[in-house]
């Protein structure tokens, strides 16, 4: 029996985002797609297929960072917005 693809509940993405300390703007950046792309999903509008497929890979990552990296650690609360992406990026580069 063949299962249907869990769909990406963005109230938890929203709780996720919310404990790394990031934006809106910063998952979009994440992402890589735009403000108003992540706001429609928000809104229950649809992913594309290959947006699907990076958001979750890239859901993941977060996931582990946040659970073996602990972030946000004490030097990433501490750290200005921008600072604070820059380091979450490098930690994403690092993750591949």
């Amino acid at each position: 029996m063949q299962t249907t693809p869990k769909s990406i509940d963005f109230n938890k993405v929203e709780v996720l985002r919310r404990h790394m300390m990031l934006t809106a703007t910063d998952m979009a950046d994440i992402f890589q797609v735009s403000r108003q792309t992540y706001n429609n999903w928000l809104q229950g509008k649809p992913l594309r297929p290959t947006n699907e497929k990076h958001v979750k890979k890239t859901l993941r990552q977060l996931l582990a960072i946040v659970k073996g990296q602990n972030w946000p650690d004490e030097t990433a609360r501490n750290l200005d917005q921008r600072a604070r992406v820059q380091r979450l990026l490098v930690l994403l580069r690092y993750s591949d």
